[in-house]
């Protein structure tokens, strides 16, 4: 609630390429500055100079090197063409509504598989890629050498009998959180406040002072709750630097707010994959070489890849092993990260894979993945921290019943339905950065901790404040946790399963500083009862809270962590997912029944936030799996249709378990992440199913009704 309040409305383009004609955009311009409210209209025309971000910003995150309105080029479908700024809301969408322009259209390459077949050639003149590409290369080969791996030899020829080779599909897909993106930015003078839908503080403030020409110093950032974002809200977007452009040029507040369709332009998606899975075993259905092969997709405008062969690399012993990962720029919004980036599509593709080698090799998908289970990090070398993926197996298994299912498809039913078993595992990495941490003890002794990091829904502050009160000895009601705001200690984004981790290591640092200058003070104040006392046998528990008043200053300080010793160790998670599925072939219906998933994740500090955690991803992957795909227009690169999502009437039965194995190698408190893992290996859980209940393969998402009717036979056997 910021007085003095504008409201700003996005104009955007409606073709993948080629150029706004000048007179069109000042026609426009004039006309909708007259329309009744408007303050301001932002255009290519008159938007002020941009700055261009650092190298180190856009080489590996998904933050796009052509500032915006820097030009009446034509990138993608969705483009930032126009700002109206107005009175009121309605005002200011009534107004972009009039704003119309001409164009000049280009050839577009919307799909990587357009650039891999008839590549753009360079300009002659400026040897720049016709399709307008702001980066060097229109298709890309990755050799960063996290993205590519290659190891061993290949098997002989003729040496093994057990062979897979099969090409995997995931779509668009969308992170459609509740809460749109949506920002507030406010001048005070040469102070710039943003109040916005973020969960990258840090990095988005750093991100604007470049692009405005500011120092950092002047920048505040404020986002205390994010309303989901699963991606979509881990990096600066451009509408948040046109809101600040705006504010500035109209001398007041302004407030601008995604429409539900700009959110699947503007913030992000995750790409659609090719990948190619080619698996060789010996007649035991030991795996003797792997290869995954992934095609994806990037804007011109920025530098992103979906990394969909990293878990290939770890996951099973592979004597010989090859990953590669290609990425086309395409004339389309910006991809980035999207819950369980990677290995929830690349997961998809192997696993699927896995399955199929199990069923040549005549041996259950559970015991093939245990026959091949590799003991240590096969591309580092490095022994597991903590890996406990057996017991994950053999207790899912158990609890799930998975002795009892029949080895040939279509061998259940019920109801007149069919009913399928599958499996998968489940893996994600253990990540841990530096973080800080602030602590303030208030007149009445109540210690306030603080960090930049965000809560997202996930409930960070509740485990956050539950470490410190634990760590420091307080009651919990005598703690709290404060986040979302720049001025506090620099945490990194939230996301990549690290927040508990990382900030969890600074609040833990933070409180075991605090409880040790409390129990100094005491023993050291002559007015204190326990003045003289062996520090090492006062209880905390037994002193009234209250007393940390009297200490105060000595008691408020800031400290951090780092990002710990992973020099010697590798960090991953592990789980397996059992599910079942009823597939009523008269009408392509599947729906997931049941689902038993058991996860390594190291110690688990609030189980019913983490059962919680799981049982969103799960519902995630289901999405993935049955629903969720941007069905675009390859030729106009417009959507055609509606994007489905998972409701309550397709949750399964969840029995979800933790095995509780804390990994102090990691970090002081013994956890990995969980957010992201719980969607890991569920579609390709969901596809494995869905094979054994009507015998079918499907190796594209998502799996839809077309997919799974039985052919309608009419009169005279014609289909």
């Amino acid at each position: 609630d910021v007085p003095g309040l504008a409201h700003a409305v996005l104009v955007q383009t409606e073709i993948p390429h080629g150029r706004v004609t000048e007179e069109s955009v000042r026609r426009a311009a004039e006309q909708v500055g007259s329309a009744s409210g408007v303050l301001h209209v932002l255009t290519p025309l008159n938007c002020p100079a941009l700055g261009q971000l650092p190298h180190e910003l856009t080489f590996d995150l998904p933050l796009e090197r052509r500032p915006p309105l820097s030009d009446l080029t034509v990138q993608h479908v969705g483009q930032h063409l126009a700002v109206v700024v107005a009175d009121t809301l309605e005002n200011a969408a009534a107004a972009a509504s009039l704003f119309t322009v001409d164009y000049d259209v280009l050839p577009a390459q919307t799909t990587a598989r357009a650039v891999l077949t008839e590549p753009a050639a360079p300009d002659e003149e400026s040897g720049r890629i016709r399709h307008g590409s702001y980066l060097p290369d229109h298709f890309v080969k990755l050799d960063e050498e996290k993205l590519q791996d290659r190891r061993g030899e290949p098997p002989e020829r003729g040496r093994s009998a057990l062979r897979v080779d099969a090409r995997y599909t995931t779509p668009v897909n969308a992170h459609y959180p509740i809460e749109l993106s949506a920002t507030i930015a406010e001048w005070n003078g040469e102070q710039l406040t943003v109040h916005d839908s973020t969960r990258w503080i840090a990095g988005e403030r750093t991100a604007l002072a470049a692009y405005l020409g500011i120092p950092e110093d002047r920048i505040r950032v404020l986002s205390p709750l994010v309303g989901g974002a699963f991606g979509s809200k881990s990096f600066l977007w451009m509408h948040v630097v046109l809101c600040a452009v705006a504010a500035r040029a109209v001398g007041r507040p302004v407030k601008l707010v995604l429409t539900r369709d700009q959110m699947f332009t503007s913030t992000g998606h995750r790409p659609r994959t090719e990948q190619d899975v080619r698996l060789i075993a010996d007649e035991d259905g030991t795996i003797v070489s792997t290869e995954h092969h992934t095609l994806t997709e990037t804007s011109t405008v920025a530098h992103f890849c979906e990394p969909a062969g990293l878990s290939t690399r770890i996951l099973y012993a592979s004597p010989h092993l090859v990953v590669s990962h290609r990425t086309a720029r395409i004339n389309a919004p910006t991809p980035c990260f999207m819950r369980g980036p990677g290995e929830a599509p690349g997961l998809f593709a192997l696993e699927v894979a896995i399955d199929e080698l199990a069923e040549r090799a005549r041996i259950d998908p559970l015991e093939l993945r245990i026959r091949n289970h590799a003991d240590a990090d096969q591309t580092s070398g490095k022994p597991w921290s903590g890996k406990h993926l057996l017991q994950c197996y053999q207790e899912g298994a158990d609890r799930f019943g998975w002795k009892d299912r029949p080895a040939v498809p279509r061998s259940l039913q019920r109801g007149g339905v069919q009913v399928g078993w599958g499996m998968s595992t489940a893996t994600y990495p253990g990540r841990r950065m530096p973080a800080g941490c602030r602590v303030v003890t208030d007149a009445d002794g109540h210690v306030e901790f603080s960090s930049a990091t965000h809560e997202v829904g996930n409930g960070v502050r509740t485990v956050m404040t539950q470490v410190a009160a634990d760590t420091a000895g307080l009651p919990i009601d005598r703690v709290s946790f404060l986040s979302g705001d720049s001025a506090f200690p620099a945490a990194p984004y939230s996301g990549a399963s690290q927040t508990t981790a990382t900030v969890g290591s600074a609040v833990f640092a933070a409180a075991d500083e605090w409880r040790r200058r409390f129990i100094a003070a005491l023993v050291g104040d002559a007015d204190s009862p326990l003045f003289g006392a062996d520090p090492a046998t006062v209880d905390i528990g037994t002193v009234d809270p209250r007393a940390a008043a009297a200490y105060r200053e000595r008691l408020s300080f800031s400290t951090s962590s780092d990002s710990g010793d992973q020099s010697t160790q590798a960090f991953q998670s592990f789980g397996a997912h059992f599910c079942e599925v009823e597939v009523d072939e008269q009408i392509g219906r599947a729906s997931v029944t049941r689902w038993v998933a058991v996860m390594d994740c190291g110690r688990v500090l609030n189980p019913k936030l983490a059962r919680n955690q799981v049982m969103g991803g799960i519902t995630f992957g289901l999405g993935m799996a049955l629903l969720e795909q941007v069905p675009y227009d390859d030729a106009t690169a417009l959507p055609l249709g509606e994007y489905y999502l998972p409701t309550h009437a397709d949750r399964p039965d969840f029995d979800i378990s933790f095995l509780d194995h804390p990994d102090f190698h990691l970090d002081p408190i013994g956890v990995r992440g969980i957010g992201e893992i719980g969607t890991c290996g569920v579609p390709a859980a969901i596809a494995n199913a869905i094979h054994h209940a009507t015998g079918k393969r499907l190796r594209d998402l998502p799996i839809t009704l077309e997919d799974l009717m039985i052919p309608f036979e009419q009169p005279g056997g014609a289909a």
